[in-house]
Parts: structure tokens; sequence; C-alpha cells
């Protein structure tokens, strides 16, 4: 028993060393055969799982950038739209995403930002507002906001990381609203916009120095105020604003709604304000020398005050005796009858019928204020001829420039005539 169990081991390493005599033989068939069989298990956990077997070409490297913190992925998403999605970045409504998701990934490197929008807070004055944005920069913070700029205006942002405003937010962004003033430099005048709160900050932003000798006017430390007027002067100079009223003008219209004869204030105008500069010269005791006008400048212009004339007419009972009152004028315009004709109108209807649009010639029937015959053929001017007097003078107007040429055709026929 003892002398089989040895023969089987001297067996066992014989066949061993026969078999790492063929290894040594063949040193690159165990790696390969152990690819083959990974590679093939692999291969069916792959296809099993329900993966694609397309090639490393179809796939794209992609930065992809939130808030600045960069991060790297390989990807073979169409768009980026599908690939943040599968990166489940949880984009809200308000963030910003550039290129736009519908763009196409088609090449390696393409860059993907992300803006988080986050609480901002704006301040101006005393006016508080806060604001869900993703935009970065102060002046698209503000138009976000509904808040219009102009170019003098500042918008500074102020980040408040580690104390956290009432409104949850750690932004802040400031508004200060320049103001318009007058600036004068050596009798160069020139309105100017500015958020300086002092002349002193005023001449810095301008970007000038006075000399020693030169005069300032206000004082440097004075406090700016809308319309101001800052002079710089050589010595000896100096310069004053004198402000003078601009009368507004008026402008009448006329209105069917309003009874003629009556005038109505639409809109109420105001007197405008232009400031007069003088340039002074003074003696050494400072008393003034000469004085000139360097420039007019307006301060506020005026606002053209609106009023409506009434042409509307309100016959009562409406007889033959009822005549036109009120403004005759405003109806021959109302009726498109042209101001150089108005007082050949006058002369004819005054004499055809007094200005009764209820007229009637006993004899022949004739009605109106032109005595038309018959009536009815100021049908053609209106439904209402009986008894509106502008649709008359609208049939009158056509009767005269078809019969005479125009109304002093007929006014001259008139006179020869007697009728027309």
């Amino acid at each position: 028993m003892k002398k089989k169990f040895i023969k089987k081991i001297h067996k066992t390493k014989k066949s061993a060393a026969k078999k790492s005599r063929f290894l040594l033989r063949h040193p690159l068939l165990l790696p390969v055969t152990t690819f083959v069989v990974l590679f093939f298990v692999g291969l069916a956990g792959f296809v099993a799982m329900g993966g694609s077997t397309q090639g490393a070409e179809d796939a794209r490297i992609v930065n992809v950038f939130v808030d600045g913190e960069q991060q790297t992925v390989t990807t073979r998403a169409d768009t980026i739209g599908a690939l943040l999605e599968r990166l489940d970045l949880n984009l809200a409504t308000e963030d910003i995403v550039e290129p736009e998701v519908e763009e196409p990934i088609i090449e390696d490197d393409t860059q993907i930002n992300i803006y988080r929008a986050r609480p901002v807070e704006l301040t101006e004055d005393d006016r508080i507002i806060t604001v869900v944005t993703a935009q970065r920069a102060p002046r698209l913070i503000a138009e976000e906001a509904g808040i219009e700029l102009l170019p003098e205006d500042e918008a500074v942002l102020d980040e408040t990381e580690f104390n956290v405003l009432e409104s949850g937010a750690t932004e802040r962004l400031i508004i200060k609203r320049s103001v318009p003033i007058r600036f004068s430099v050596y009798g160069v005048l020139k309105p100017v916009r500015t958020t300086a709160g002092t002349v002193s900050e005023l001449l810095e932003e301008q970007g000038i120095t006075p000399n020693e000798d030169e005069v300032v006017q206000p004082a440097l430390d004075a406090a700016i105020k809308p319309e101001l007027l800052v002079a710089v002067n050589r010595p000896g100079v100096k310069t004053i604003a004198v402000e003078e009223p601009i009368p507004y003008d008026v402008e009448t219209k006329n209105d069917d709604s309003i009874t003629a004869g009556q005038i109505q204030v639409e809109k109420k105008g105001k007197d405008g304000v232009r400031a007069v500069v003088y340039e002074i010269e003074e003696d050494d005791e400072g008393e003034e020398i000469s004085r000139k006008e360097i420039q007019k400048v307006v301060v506020e212009k005026p606002v053209t005050e609106i009023r409506l004339r009434g042409t509307k007419i309100v016959a009562p009972s409406f007889n033959p005796s009822t005549t036109v009152s009120g403004d005759k004028a405003a109806l021959m315009a109302a009726a498109g009858i042209a101001e150089s004709d108005f007082g050949y109108v006058d002369s004819i209807i005054s004499k055809e019928s007094g200005w009764r649009p209820g007229a009637v010639n006993s004899s022949s029937g004739a009605y109106g204020l032109c005595q038309s015959l018959p009536a009815s053929k100021m049908a053609s001017a209106g439904s209402d001829y009986r008894t509106n007097p502008v649709t008359q003078l609208k049939w009158c107007a056509g009767y005269a420039v078809g019969r005479y040429g125009g109304w002093a055709g007929a006014y001259n026929a008139w006179q020869v005539q007697r009728w027309w």
C-alpha cells in the first residue's frame, strides 16, 4: 500500500514537470487563453444587459463647467440636453446653459457652461427687491429684474457670502442713479450725468485738476444735486446761470362729441425752463465789469396744451327759426372746408338761410343752410342731413366744387346772380 502511494506521488510529480516543460516552451498560451475566456464572458454579459457594440470613435470628450467648476466626461449623447439628463444635474428653469440644450455634440472638447440661478437682492435708495437669476453681470441682473439703467448709472454687485441677507440672498446689487448737472469749463457748457457725491468727486470723475489760481463754483465739498451748475473759470471770472420760463404752445382740435362753442382742456400745458449761462468778469474788488452770454440750456421742455373745440350741434325742437349756435368756423372745419374759404362760405350761407339748418323756402321748398332743392339731395352726405349742419355743409361744399369749381367761384357767381 505504501509502495503504491509513493509510486503515485512520483507519477504526479513527473506529470507536473512535464506540464512545466510544455508551458516553458509555450509562454503566451496561458495569458492568451485567459484573455479569450474573459473577452467572451464580458461580451456575453454586455449583450445580456442590452449594451451597444458602438466603437470608441462614437464617443466624445466633453468639459462641463457648473458655476466655474469643471467636470470632464466621455459620452455618446447626441445633444447637450441628452448629456445633461444623463448627468442628472437637476437644472432649474432659471438656470442658463450655454450652448443651448438643443445643440448637437459633434466633436471632442465641447465645452458646456452651466450657470446656476440664485437669489440676488437689489437695492435702489429705499427700494429693495429680490430676483432669482443666473446672470452674473450687474447690468444683466438689473435688466432681468425689469430695471432700466442709464449708461451713467452705477450697478455694483456686493457678495456677502458669509452674511446671508433676510431675503436668503448672499449677493446684493447696489444701484446708484446718476443725476443731470450743468458743467462749465472756461466758458464751455455741457450737460453731464454723474453719480459723484461732491464737486471734488465730479472733477476727479471728469479728469479735471484746476490750477491754484482758478475758481471752482460751488466749493469743492459742495454736494451734487440735480441741475446744479458747476463751473471752472480763470481768475477774475465767474459763471452764473439765470433761469427763464419757456411759454407753452396751445394746440386746438375739433371734437364732435362736445357741443359746438365749448372748449375743453384735454391736456394742461406747462411752461418749460431754460438756463441762460453768463460769464461775468469782475475787478479786484469783486465788482462786475462785463457780462457775456455763453449758452442757453433747456432744463425742462414745455408741455403743449391740447384743447378740444366742440363741433356737435344740439337742435332742440328744430324749426325754421333755429340758428347755428357756437363756433361756425369749427363747423366748417369739421365739414372739411379749407380755412381760406370760410369767408366765402359765411357770406353765401348767411344770405341763403341765415345759418338756419331748418330753413325752408316757402315758394320753392329749398331746404337747409345752402337751400338744397330738393332737400333729399343732401342725403348723399349723410342720413342726418335734415338736422346736422355739418352734414349739410359737406354737401354744400361738394355742390360748390361741382358747379363753380370751388367756394370762390360760388361766391363770385352769387354776387352777380344773387343766387347760386
